[in-house]
């Protein structure tokens, strides 16, 4: 690879890559470039239990990257899974398959850096479909050594998680709800429960209050009318000696 392409590679976004890969499978169909076929072939005749195993496996994804990251080999498991056509995934780099603002895992540089220095990258996130649509895939990226020790690219494997992932939303949305349930019922029950004791509460002033108006009532106001009644009596008995006194003085 010219290092222009090299450049032009690292700088692609993943809507730039998936544009790019269409554009490349139409001047193949059309004869007019190679692209990877070279390296496809190499990897086909090296490896046949390989190619066997990638062509034939349909509920997994596999397939061959360089040590840049682009795809050289696509099988037929990727294909079905992830919609691209061999002509279009083989030659682009691995972030077609990625949302362009990444997934939540990640990026596919990022990805590639991590399998390179740990050896292996195993992640879950939202990958692309050809039409644009995304699923929930479970990947592992495996680097690829020879015996000296030299990259020579990597093997990617993918899952589609797609209806697992549905069941476990499913599960955690009944949990919340659950949840939610529950404390709005205990919220219920403390409402009911405040309602209760304000109810007593009220019952309680209430009875309070008529014993107090029962108590007025039937004993101070009879008291009250009786301090009258002697005060009144008391009064008149005074005036009666103040005029008692002024006779006697006159």
């Amino acid at each position: 690879m010219s290092e222009e392409a090299l450049i032009d590679l690292v700088i692609r976004s993943p809507n730039q890559e998936r544009k790019e890969a269409v554009r490349r499978a139409r001047a193949r169909l059309e004869g007019h470039a190679t692209g990877p076929a070279a390296e496809r072939e190499r990897v086909a005749r090296s490896s046949a239990a390989f190619t066997a195993l990638a062509e034939n496996v349909r509920d997994y994804a596999i397939f061959l990257m360089n040590p840049q990251g682009v795809i050289i080999f696509w099988g037929e498991g990727a294909r079905l899974m992830k919609w691209w056509l061999k002509e279009e995934a083989e030659g682009s780099h691995l972030r077609v398959l990625y949302p362009e603002e990444g997934s939540e895992d990640g990026t596919a540089e990022g990805h590639l850096r991590d399998a390179e220095r740990l050896g292996e990258y195993t992640g879950e996130g939202r990958r692309m479909r050809r039409d644009g649509s995304t699923f929930w895939a479970g990947v592992t990226i495996t680097r690829l050594r020879d015996e000296k020790g030299q990259i020579l690219g990597f093997a990617k494997v993918t899952r589609d998680l797609q209806a697992r992932r549905a069941v476990e939303l499913a599960v955690a949305t009944a949990h919340a709800a659950q949840s939610a349930r529950d404390e709005a019922i205990k919220e219920i029950k403390a409402a009911m429960a405040e309602r209760d004791i304000a109810r007593e509460a009220a019952e309680f002033a209430k009875e309070n209050l008529m014993g107090t108006r029962d108590y007025v009532r039937n004993v101070l106001e009879p008291e009250l009318e009786a301090a009258r009644a002697e005060w009144a009596r008391l009064s008149a008995l005074i005036h009666q000696l103040e005029a008692y006194r002024e006779k006697q003085e006159g």
